[in-house]
């Protein structure tokens, strides 16, 4: 025999596992709130987030993908197989300025100010013959930045052109005018 009698180191497995309960409930872990802001991100919802096919709690699913590794490789992953083209982050000077174009060869993005309302941009896109996109079809583009994600899902496509008005401090609006983001669309 080994000198541990038998039952002990049951019980000191459970007495570690309680031991850790409790830590974790002083943390607010344990907290029925905390559980229901840690509910996890399905692969479904992960596939109609990037391809805007339906309606998906977007701030839930941005929050996963910046916290779970996981998550985040498999939205990488399905970003590149679903993507029609992709603008990488683009070079600018050290001004700070938000874009106001992002142009690829499939691809482009105007950011124009409202003239009714300064607190406003339409962001209009217009998609070119090599994207394959008829119209009908309703884009996303999703920007991705290391530490963030933001997506603007626009109306179906007429005249390949579609526009979205925006306000000006919108997250999404922010993230996407950015140079150092990289731009997919889907």
């Amino acid at each position: 025999m080994n000198g541990i009698a038998e039952g002990t180191v049951e019980t000191v497995f459970v007495a570690l596992q309680a031991a850790r309960g409790v830590k974790a409930t002083k943390a607010g872990y344990g907290t029925k709130s905390a559980v229901k802001s840690i509910t996890p991100v399905l692969f479904g919802e992960l596939v109609h987030y990037v391809h805007g096919t339906a309606s998906v709690d977007e701030s839930k699913v941005r929050a996963a993908i910046s916290r779970d590794l996981v998550l985040r490789r498999q939205f990488y992953s399905l970003l590149e197989s679903s993507r029609v083209a992709t603008a990488p982050s683009q070079a600018q000077a050290a001004s700070g300025e938000p874009l106001v174009q992002r142009k690829t060869r499939a691809f482009t993005l105007v950011f124009k100010p409202s003239r009714a309302n300064a607190d406003q941009i339409y962001v209009l896109l217009t998609v070119h013959a090599e994207s394959g996109m008829a119209d009908g079809h309703r884009p996303v583009i999703i920007a991705s930045l290391s530490s963030e994600v933001g997506r603007l899902q626009f109306p179906p496509l007429k005249d390949q052109s579609a526009q979205l008005l925006l306000e000006v401090e919108d997250k999404r609006l922010v993230i996407v005018q950015n140079a150092d983001a990289e731009l997919s669309l889907i």
